[in-house]
């Protein structure tokens, strides 16, 4: 985009995004320089820390940076922002013999960004979604990720069926998670001497996935109490990262 675009509050057609705070603009960064085209900052922040790293990289890269309040309250919410970064959107690609995370039909912004952050926390860096789901590049997303976006790999698909004629005939465990399913550590112990790489599959906040995902890979269930009906999305997650990637 031009230098001396006049920055607008997000809309999904747009064909860059921002970085909103200091800790995801670093991320940026720090793993995708290339993609920046302008940083923002509060006339407030001056003293901090991670922006006098942000106005070092800026200097050496020749990114332009400007100290704009009035700019960077447009585009951001929250009064405390103190940086955003602008850059261009990009493509991804999956690793075919990875693991893989696969969220279907993930809606809630804060979740998909939480959930991004849990995985890169984990080691899982490729992630698929199934459309329709929420905008993996909005600002909302970025920032409840803390730039765990920058850190991995993804790519949406119109149908789960597109997913599996992309990567299920390459030797991979399809675990998709279901109040039906099987007790959670007794799949991961049973694929724990597997060569192949596994698939875990979520659905949405409300609906989870639907029955047909029964007769899919090995269905696993997160055992709980029953004083709840279910685990939210990201905790569940969650627990499914850190059972598999403890056992394989």
């Amino acid at each position: 985009m031009e230098d001396n675009t006049r920055l607008k509050p997000y809309k999904k057609d747009f064909g860059y995004s921002y970085t909103l705070g200091v800790f995801p603009t670093l991320e940026l960064i720090n793993n995708k320089p290339d993609v920046i085209s302008r940083i923002v900052l509060s006339t407030k922040s001056e003293s901090n820390q991670g922006v006098a790293k942000i106005l070092e990289f800026a200097k050496k890269s020749g990114i332009p940076a400007l100290f704009d309040d009035k700019t960077l309250n447009r585009i951001s919410p929250k009064e405390n922002c103190f940086a955003a970064a602008v850059f261009e959107k990009y493509d991804c690609s999956l690793e075919v013999t990875a693991n893989h995370l696969v969220l279907v039909n993930p809606a809630d912004k804060g979740n998909l960004g939480t959930i991004l952050r849990t995985a890169t926390a984990f080691g899982i860096e490729n992630i698929a979604i199934i459309s329709p789901a929420a905008d993996i590049y909005d600002p909302k997303v970025v920032r409840a990720s803390m730039g765990a976006l920058f850190h991995v790999n993804f790519c949406y698909f119109e149908k789960f069926e597109d997913y599996q004629k992309a990567f299920c005939g390459t030797n991979r465990n399809l675990i998709p998670f279901m109040l039906d399913g099987q007790p959670i550590n007794k799949v991961a112990a049973d694929l724990k001497d597997s060569d192949y790489s596994f698939s875990l599959i979520y659905g949405n906040e409300s609906s989870g996935l639907p029955a047909e995902f029964l007769q899919i890979g090995t269905p696993a269930r997160i055992m709980h109490s029953n004083n709840v009906d279910s685990l939210n999305l990201p905790m569940a997650v969650g627990i499914g990262l850190y059972t598999f990637t403890n056992f394989n």
